[in-house]
This record gives C-alpha cells, structure tokens and sequence, in this order.
C-alpha cells in the first residue's frame, strides 16, 4: 500500500438531511461535498467536516447493510469533538436537540469535558484542553480517583 493512510468516520442516519441540519447547527458542521441523492430523496452520500476533520453521512439503507444507532438500538461509538469553549459548545448542541447526557466538569486528566447523545443515536464527548498533565501527575492523579496505590 503506498500513501498515506486515513480513517473517516461514516455515520448513518434515519433521515440524513435532518442529521446535516442537525450537525451544522449544534456543531458549526459545513457541508463540504456534493450531497448524492436518489430519486426517493434518500441521501446516499454527504461529506462535512468539522474543524479540518471530515466525516461521511448518509441515510439507512438496510438492504445494504447501512442501519442506524436508531434502528440498532444505540451505538458503541462516541466522537470525541475537541472545542475552545466546552459549555458554550454544550449549550449550542443542546439548543439544536442533543440530550445532556453528563454535563460538562474538569476532568482529572486536564480537560474539561461533558457527553451529549445527538437526535440520531451518536454519543458526542465534548472536550476543552485546560491544563497539561504531566505523565507522573496524571498517573498520581488517576491512583487518587480510583483508589489505587
């Protein structure tokens, strides 16, 4: 294999155009490729990104094997979305229908981070860096949360 490799997230989504209007508000989302639709109005393919950080979305196809978190019954997977402000962050992916699931708190880890579940079944940590921990204090810190010596 030559080049460089990468990885793209592809989400699936019960109605994918509600999920790109979902995502370009709560998250400041573009849309940066050409929306591929069939003639039903099913999204086939879409590209947006986040930051400089692209993603895939398109609508269920279960034929294909393409099913949603909705029609799974949730997903494993949670995006980890590194943000300059995490509680305005929270607030604004609220406000276009996330779920708080835990709110935003400093982490002992040097981040101060919060989950919100997003309409269409993706879990979201929304994380702001807040201090750098050096190994031997993370370790130290880590022993003190969960009792370990």
């Amino acid at each position: 294999m030559t080049g460089q490799q990468t990885i793209t997230a592809y989400l699936i989504a019960d109605k994918a155009a509600d999920a790109i209007d979902f995502y370009i508000k709560a998250f400041g989302a573009k849309e940066t490729g050409a929306r591929i639709a069939g003639p039903d109005g099913k999204i086939g393919h879409a590209e947006l990104t986040i930051g400089g950080d692209s993603f895939y979305l398109a609508d269920e196809f279960p034929d294909m094997g393409a099913r949603s978190p909705k029609s799974l019954g949730g997903s494993p997977v949670m995006f980890t979305l590194q943000v300059a402000d995490v509680d305005s962050a929270m607030k604004q992916a609220a406000d276009a229908g996330a779920e708080v699931t835990r709110a935003a708190e400093d982490q002992f880890y040097g981040e101060r981070s919060g989950h919100v579940l997003d309409p269409f079944g993706y879990r979201w940590a929304l994380s702001q860096h807040i201090e750098d921990v050096p190994p031997d204090e993370l370790k130290r810190r880590a022993a003190a949360l969960y009792g370990e010596t």
